[in-house]
């Protein structure tokens, strides 16, 4: 086969000389190879001489698409589409040619070539990974002529065997004594005819338009009914000749299409009751606009915010699919939006029983649409409710099985095809759309498959879709005819983060089937040559200017999608590295392993306290990072001795205070939503006092003391802000997500007015003006958001991070069981979610 240039060393130059030098090689061997056939007998001579099929020198991928090829590899086309991995040449008898995929560097148990991502040629387009394209070249020709040898060897013995079986001697045949009778001609790895206008196969089972399409397997029982020649044509004779003269009418989809809409347009008058006022749903709205959707593309901004205007214009209907929509965007930010005025129903925030609330009505009004006629609302509502129940920690345990069922659900509607590819009709602003929801599903479903510890569901799909363009939605709307070429990815747009994170979605979908297999399977050189590709892949990110302060009127906040785009990929290196940190008592080459480990805890907690103090709390509110990173600062100190001088043991005092950083910020997040997860906290505060005493900066009983007053301290804030379901209407009646029954309401009720009949408080009089007065503050600078008024959506962190603890004269008792409840016993649970 004709070199291709190997990751963008070598241009059309090299292709074309490359491929004179290898055609001239090849003659040279087809000479002596023919040679050799006339020795041996003269019968071969006779033969007429195979005519060489020509080869194609574009990729499959370019030819498929009827595109001009680069002839590398990979080639420019297939790097700008995001379809690299799946470049590929068409190979020739004797040669073996894959997927990039299947020859790159994410496997490393096998002879590989690793992508490296700093290294790059002058002249080149500086997006291509390249290679030494000499080693590569001499490599690939001595690969062929291994296999040309073994193809010889595999033809003389089975001859040999066959010669044997005719004749029964034990006597190794010869081309001396076998002369007359020749072997049939072996069977050579002939090279796949794929035609130069391929058909679209895999595409042309995509039927519809916009996001009303639907796919179709190559395998599909309809597709056999289509194929069985002469059944439509049996099946139109037989209505016309026998069911037309009987009057039967034909389906009127005119009428059915327009009553349909109709429908969809009718208001839901029981949906719009939920709606809270007009400021407060402006308030909510920017904060999701202004946080979620710098990383998650779900919603148009520019269109969206036409249809929210028209929402509130009383002269038009309410749809009751764009009131879905409004309560979906605002179950992800209420508790984003939390003054210090919040209430509490037992240990759940009010704003938490309003998002529940939002949450159970959207998603009872979504199961009961059609799946059939679904729109783009439709999916944006499916995805705004996914990310809804993550922020507020509804239904934990389903988070997994839900991400699951969107990804389902975006294949059966083609999403994981390109648009570009498939022969349906799709506007050039519904394939933008198709692309960012797709690429929000595939991300969803990836970080729960992280987070829960099993595979993932895109391992299993051909994805096929490129990536989001980065592009702001300013530059393109409904009324677009063609999209604009990509920008730049030292330019930040708001769809910078799904760009870039379809880059390291291989490697990251590897890692995920690799680390959900056996651990046996993964050894130390692999883990370490996963690690280097972890680090090449956040080394390839682009750095934007995440320190300066946004403009007051700006949108752009990119140390949103700077810090995801590194969080997601550092992740990776606590699983890989964890089964060797063990084994450093016994092997000190695992000794690097404990840094590494350690250093990314201690980058991750740095990473999220930074977007802490800026007021930002969307990705500590949708990833587990900062529970995860303090136990895992606590697993490596305390593999270190005492006396030991190591690095990480120096380092001890900035471990406890960054263990500290993200106990505030989970006590941040509860106060927020309420205390729905408790066992992460509980951890937190153990694990810090189990440190501490491993650390002997306190007595084991001290410790104790210590965690005990921190969470008995937040559950005392949380019981002196309680509001008495009875008083609150909305929440008397059934609320979804509250935990109080009556017995505990009692409870609180008699607690209450234990306080006020009593002497003994939690807090005395100094530390409750302490606690409003550094606890928490508002913002200084409201942010400013174009068409809405200006909100104070962020409670900025106090200063002083010290705990407050509480009247060593009050008594436990008042609390009832509720706080044995909230402190996990693990000798009756093997795992905290059982």
């Amino acid at each position: 086969m004709p070199e291709p240039a190997q990751n963008g060393v070598a241009g059309h130059d090299d292709a074309s000389s490359t491929h004179h030098d290898t055609e001239a090689e090849d003659q040279d061997q087809d000479h002596h190879d023919s040679h050799d056939d006339h020795a041996a007998g003269s019968s071969d001579a006779q033969e007429p001489p195979r005519k060489r099929q020509r080869v194609r020198l574009s990729c499959l991928e370019c030819r498929r698409r009827k595109l001009s090829c680069s002839r590398e590899l990979p080639c420019d086309r297939c790097i700008k589409s995001g379809t690299a991995d799946r470049c590929t040449y068409e190979p020739r008898p004797g040669s073996v040619s894959g997927p990039v995929s299947e020859r790159s560097s994410f496997a490393p148990a096998a002879p590989m070539v690793s992508f490296d991502l700093d290294s790059r040629h002058p002249n080149h387009n500086p997006l291509r990974r390249s290679v030494d394209a000499s080693l590569l070249r001499e490599s690939a020709r001595d690969h062929d002529r291994v296999r040309r040898l073994e193809l010889e060897v595999a033809q003389l013995k089975a001859a040999l065997a066959k010669q044997a079986s005719l004749d029964g001697s034990t006597v190794v045949a010869s081309p001396l004594t076998h002369k007359e009778t020749r072997p049939e001609e072996p069977s050579e790895p002939v090279a796949p005819i794929i035609p130069d206008n391929p058909d679209g196969l895999e595409f042309k089972f995509v039927r519809g338009h916009n996001f009303k399409a639907r796919y179709f397997g190559p395998h599909n029982a309809w597709d056999s009914v289509i194929q069985l020649n002469g059944l439509q044509l049996f099946m139109r004779q037989t209505a016309d000749q026998w069911l037309r003269p009987l009057n039967i009418q034909k389906k009127d989809r005119d009428k059915r299409r327009n009553d349909r809409m109709k429908r969809f347009m009718e208001p839901g008058l029981d949906l719009e009751a939920l709606l809270p006022p007009r400021d407060e749903t402006d308030s909510l709205i920017s904060i999701y606009l202004d946080q979620f959707e710098q990383i998650h593309r779900i919603v148009h901004v520019p269109t969206f915010k036409k249809q929210y205007a028209s929402f509130w214009d009383p002269a038009r209907t309410r749809s009751a699919a764009m009131t879905v929509l409004v309560l979906a965007m605002i179950s992800v930010s209420v508790c984003l939006d939390m003054t210090v005025s919040n209430k509490f129903v037992g240990v759940k925030s009010s704003s938490f029983q309003r998002a529940a609330k939002w949450v159970k009505a959207c998603d009872n009004w979504h199961a009961n649409q059609s799946h059939k006629h679904r729109m783009l609302i439709h999916y944006q509502i499916a995805c705004m409710l996914y990310m809804a129940k993550r922020v507020n920690i509804i239904k934990k345990k389903r988070f997994w099985s839900t991400t699951g069922v969107l990804v389902r659900d975006g294949i059966i509607t083609g999403l994981h095809q390109d648009p570009e590819h498939m022969s349906v009709q799709v506007s050039p602003f519904y394939q933008e759309m198709r692309r960012r929801l797709w690429a929000t599903m595939v991300e969803f479903d990836v970080q729960s498959s992280v987070d829960q510890g099993v595979p993932t569901l895109m391992s299993q799909v051909y994805n096929d879709a490129d990536a989001p363009r980065n592009i702001d939605d300013d530059q393109f709307d409904e009324n677009t005819e063609e999209l604009p070429e990509s920008n730049p990815d030292d330019k930040y747009t708001l769809s910078s983060y799904q760009h870039l994170s379809r880059r390291s979605l291989p490697l990251r979908l590897e890692l995920t089937r690799i680390l959900t297999m056996s651990r046996g399977a993964l050894d130390w050189e692999q883990a370490l040559r996963y690690t280097e590709l972890l680090t090449q892949e956040i080394d390839a990110l682009p750095a934007w200017d995440i320190d300066t302060e946004p403009a007051p009127n700006s949108i752009h906040k990119p140390i949103l999608a700077h810090t995801l785009l590194h969080l997601q990929l550092k992740q990776f290196f606590i699983p890989l590295l964890q089964p060797f940190i063990k084994l450093r008592e016994n092997h000190s080459k695992f000794q690097i392993a404990e840094f590494l480990y350690y250093n990314t805890a201690r980058d991750i907690v740095i990473a999220h306290d930074k977007l802490f103090q800026r007021g930002i709390r969307s990705l500590n509110f949708l990833r587990e990072d900062t529970m995860n990173a303090a136990v895992n600062l606590c697993t490596v100190s305390l593999r270190q001795p005492k006396d030991n001088s190591s690095w990480i043991m120096s380092n001890a005092q900035e471990t406890i205070s960054l263990i500290e950083k993200c106990i505030a910020m989970k006590e941040d997040r509860i106060l927020r939503c309420g205390h729905n997860d408790p066992w992460g906290y509980s951890s937190m505060c153990a694990a810090l006092g189990l440190l501490e005493t491993h650390l002997g900066t306190k007595p084991m009983e001290q410790a104790k003391a210590s965690a005990a007053e921190r969470f008995i301290s937040l559950h005392y804030r949380l019981v002196t802000n309680q509001q008495s379901p009875i008083t609150n209407p909305q929440m008397s009646h059934g609320t979804p997500g509250s935990t109080v029954g009556a017995d505990s309401a009692g409870r609180v009720g008699a607690y209450m007015n234990h306080v006020k009949q009593s002497d003994v408080t939690p807090y005395t009089v100094q530390q409750q003006q302490q606690q409003q007065n550094n606890g928490m503050s508002l913002g200084n600078t409201p942010y400013l958001r174009d068409g809405m008024p200006i909100s104070t959506p962020w409670l900025l962190p106090s200063g002083d991070t010290s705990q407050v603890l509480p009247n060593p004269d009050f008594s436990l008792e008042g609390l009832g069981t509720d706080l044995i409840d909230l402190w996990p016993d693990w000798a009756e649970s093997s795992a905290p979610f059982s």
